[in-house]
């Protein structure tokens, strides 16, 4: 039994949630932290917040800079995120103090994070609309595809709470080419998506109710949507709690379209 069937050597395939398992991999992440914060700098410039050369030093350099998530480990357990040893790392080999100093100004690692979330989202939602329209119609479906451009417009935003918010989350927003309505408190974006997800397995394991495969996903998929829909607690133990539930349940996902494009 693995952990997780879905980078599993020999049951990746019995669960195929293909490329869509890149977007969830410790590089991809790493990866959308860095064009945020290379961008956040860009738009800071161009507001006059910080220096115009270093703007353009650190977002070139996010574009070029390769950083190791592995060598992030324990720094991330001690900080609680990833964010701030991302920041020190990029700050390291940018080898530019000058410049660096300006890095993730007046930003909140939290927000950060979850405009890097928001990017990589964008393209899950891309692929899953992409799968579900080469399938046959269906009513079910249908519904499902209706709702995906009011959770798209809510889901695909910035989040900017730090200095000068209310100039750089428009301009963020603009640059990353997001909406600036943030997440709230509650964060239901990402339970309404949770919920769809859920929804969209369960549709697909209706279709193909032989299929057992299809059938563990949409219990797996119970279980998590009614999980992340339960959260208690701080601001950060949710974002714990998202980091274990989302992937899983999104490439759970995947999984189930692959599943039911099959002949």
């Amino acid at each position: 039994m693995s952990a997780t069937p879905f980078d599993s050597a020999h049951l990746h395939r019995l669960f195929p949630a293909g490329d869509l398992a890149k977007l969830f991999s410790d590089s991809a992440e790493v990866r959308a932290i860095m064009i945020v914060v290379g961008t956040l700098a860009k738009v800071q410039g161009d507001a006059g917040l910080i220096p115009e050369t270093a703007a353009k030093a650190i977002h070139r350099a996010s574009l070029e800079l390769q950083i190791d998530p592995g060598a992030l480990a324990q720094c991330t357990a001690e900080a609680g995120s990833v964010v701030p040893p991302l920041l020190d790392a990029f700050r390291s080999l940018m080898q530019a103090p000058d410049y660096a100093q300006y890095l993730g100004q007046g930003a909140l690692p939290g927000d950060l994070q979850d405009c890097a979330l928001a990017l990589r989202l964008r393209q899950v939602l891309a692929q899953f609309e992409a799968a579900t329209e080469t399938l046959p119609g269906s009513d079910d479906l249908a519904v499902l595809m209706a709702d995906l451009p009011a959770l798209r417009e809510a889901l695909l935003c910035v989040s900017h709470n730090g200095d000068s918010a209310e100039v750089l989350r428009p301009a963020l927003g603009a640059a990353l080419n997001l909406g600036d309505q943030g997440w709230g408190a509650e964060r239901m974006p990402l339970t309404r998506l949770a919920d769809w997800a859920a929804r969209l397995i369960r549709a697909l394991a209706g279709r193909a109710p032989g299929n057992a495969p299809l059938a563990a996903l949409k219990a797996h998929a119970g279980i998590l949507g009614t999980s992340l829909g339960a959260v208690e607690g701080s601001a950060v133990a949710r974002r714990h709690v998202e980091s274990l539930i989302l992937p899983q349940l999104l490439l759970a996902t995947g999984a189930a379209l692959s599943l039911a494009a099959r002949p």
